[in-house]
């Protein structure tokens, strides 16, 4: 299936998304032949309730000073998405209005019926939680962006995470618009982090890919002490490659969600273009 509709996530607080990311976007949605939408979440931070804690602190005057400033930022957000994206590749402005710095719960809504969602991984925004709430709350890939060192992202070298999972298999799936325009592709398989399924046989995977006529090459590549997500970041690196595609990983406990190691580790530290499936 083709990427036909992106979604760009945006934030306008506390600092707005650089606009490096939607020039990115821009470049992919032009790569795949896609509409780019922007999604923004501008922020409305209530009044104290308190008066006496008001009349003490002034708290009222400096939220509404920060409200101001995530407006102001939202409208210069959508101007420059409108400047630097052309017309024939942009899509919606989606605006929500979240009561809180970040709320993947009412973004991921938007995401459900794209085909990609982007995520800038950006200095400042508490991105690795809006990605989060993305990933498992969405039901589609996220593809988290780093700045890019020089021009754009070009995805032409891409290593694969392949672990025999569902959702490893779903990554691939989910890659496969990607995986057919790229030039280089290799299946990469992490020994030594945790036993393997027997489905964890790369060739499967690389028949399945021939099948829609993309040609892969297999690396297995020990942990040496790395988690898994390490492992596949660094070795993708080292192969020169511009996109890693991944399994997401987590788990549900009372009051919290738990990341599997090897999501956690690529979130806090986003070195290339990652897909993330779950």
């Amino acid at each position: 299936m083709a990427v036909r509709d992106i979604l760009l996530q945006m934030a306008s607080y506390p600092v707005p998304t650089p606009h490096w990311a939607i020039d990115a976007a821009g470049t992919l949605a032009e790569t795949l032949g896609a509409r780019v939408s922007a999604g923004l979440c501008q922020i409305y931070l209530p009044d104290v309730s308190s008066w006496l804690a008001n009349k003490l602190t002034h708290a009222d005057d400096a939220i509404a000073i920060e409200n101001r400033k995530s407006k102001e930022w939202t409208n210069e957000l959508l101007a420059a998405f409108a400047a630097r994206i052309p017309e024939a590749r942009r899509g919606a402005e989606i605006l929500v209005e979240c009561s809180s710095l970040i709320s993947p719960r009412d973004l991921a809504q938007w995401a459900r019926t794209r085909d990609l969602t982007v995520v800038p991984a950006s200095d400042g925004l508490d991105w690795s939680y809006m990605a989060e709430g993305l990933v498992f709350g969405s039901g589609r890939p996220v593809l988290l962006l780093p700045r890019p060192d020089g021009p754009a992202h070009r995805y032409r070298s891409i290593a694969i995470g392949w672990d025999g999972s569902r959702a490893a298999a779903r990554a691939l799936a989910d890659a496969l618009p990607l995986l057919s325009a790229a030039d280089a592709i290799e299946l990469l398989v992490v020994t030594g982090d945790k036993e393997l399924p027997t489905a964890a046989d790369p060739t499967e995977a690389q028949r399945h890919l021939a099948t829609h006529g993309i040609s892969t090459g297999i690396r297995t590549i020990e942990a040496r002490r790395r988690d898994a997500g390490t492992a596949l970041c660094e070795e993708a690196l080292a192969l020169g490659g511009d996109l890693l595609v991944m399994g997401a990983f987590g788990h549900s406990r009372v009051r919290e969600f738990v990341l599997g190691g090897a999501t956690q580790s690529v979130l806090d530290d986003v070195r290339l273009p990652v897909l993330l499936s779950h």
